[in-house]
């Protein structure tokens, strides 16, 4: 299992010359095709919960969730932080205590052997949304910049840092934010998963623990 503490600003890309102009003077990762299938119950309980299970490239089971936004589910939180556990796949025997430990923790039922299939079943989790994307990386000295090409939503732009416990996330957030003042980007206060939802399935958007900040105060407050 790997852990980490992820703290990102995503952006809707308005202007594609800008931002790749900006991107030239950044060093190259590379590219590539990212395949994320999310899973939820029928009525999307883990969605409205704010816990996000995905299944990337076929080769990691991701669970991203911030566990302090579970203490009020209605209050407006900025989805720019998170932790997030990963599991390679297929699981192995040795992980199963450990990714029991995270399911206990989001109050979901445990496994007894090292099966992807046992712990869908067991959650009744299906397919809920897929995320399909063209992902360009970046780096400076500090952060890694992802350029990602949305099927079916748009083109985006993430700036990403991995923090610290303890850290000021607010302060990371700000710097960020500096670092790319003059650009002319949309600040996105959700993830892909949630954009989708907005495009597509309105009705359940709005029953999610997150959303973009003009649709929490028009819809919540």
């Amino acid at each position: 299992m790997k852990k980490t503490i992820e703290v990102e600003l995503k952006f809707e890309v308005s202007d594609k010359k800008d931002v790749e102009s900006f991107l030239q003077g950044l060093t190259s990762v590379g590219e590539k095709g990212v395949y994320d299938v999310y899973l939820d119950t029928q009525e999307g309980d883990l969605y409205q919960r704010g816990i996000f299970i995905r299944i990337r490239n076929k080769k990691g089971l991701d669970f991203k969730f911030n566990v302090a936004d579970f203490e009020d589910l209605n209050a407006y939180s900025d989805h720019g932080h998170c932790d997030e556990l990963t599991f390679s796949l297929p699981l192995k025997p040795h992980s199963v205590a450990s990714f029991n430990k995270v399911c206990r923790l989001l109050s979901l039922k445990e496994i007894m052997r090292s099966d992807l299939n046992e712990f869908k079943k067991v959650n009744s989790l299906k397919k809920s949304v897929v995320i399909d994307k063209l992902r360009k990386v970046y780096r400076d000295e500090v952060y890694e910049y992802s350029y990602d090409t949305v099927k079916d939503l748009g083109t985006y732009l993430e700036i990403e840092v991995n923090a610290k416990k303890g850290d000021d996330v607010k302060k990371i957030k700000q710097e960020m934010k500096k670092h790319l003042e003059g650009l002319n980007l949309k600040r996105i206060s959700t993830g892909y998963n949630e954009l989708y939802m907005r495009k597509y399935n309105f009705d359940l958007y709005l029953k999610g623990r997150y959303l973009l900040t003009e649709d929490y105060e028009k819809y919540r407050k």
